[in-house]
């Protein structure tokens, strides 16, 4: 069954930039990463309650979501921009003919974040 270019685009969009992105700063709040940024995050995450973190983790998911709201737009109000998605048959479509919004492909309990993501998410966005 081929898929469709909006479940292709929001899947990948889901596993390489919004889980990933969480998955990061969980990590680096949780004290599991040692480069520099996560150094510093930790010195100073190091004097926050176990409720910060958790309101901190809650405001990264709130950041990533919107920021990917915010990339979507862009595409979908530039016309200087063109996004391709190449399905199983090898037809490039504008992703933009393909919805009616692209940032509000994320949402709703059909959306890309509840279809595709494996991170948390609260639907009061």
């Amino acid at each position: 069954m081929e898929k469709n270019s909006l479940d292709i685009l929001g899947q990948s969009l889901m596993k390489y930039v919004r889980d990933e992105t969480i998955l990061t700063w969980d990590k680096m709040i949780e004290g599991d990463m040692k480069g520099v940024t996560a150094q510093k995050v930790e010195e100073r995450l190091s004097n926050f309650s176990e409720e910060d973190l958790e309101s901190v983790k809650w405001i990264i998911s709130k950041i990533v979501d919107q920021g990917l709201h915010n990339l979507l737009a862009m595409f979908e109000e530039c016309e200087e921009l063109f996004l391709g998605v190449k399905v199983d048959s090898g037809e490039i479509e504008d992703i933009k003919e393909e919805s009616d919004g692209l940032s509000g492909e994320l949402y709703t309990e059909d959306g890309w974040i509840t279809k595709f993501s494996k991170q948390r998410y609260d639907e009061e966005v």
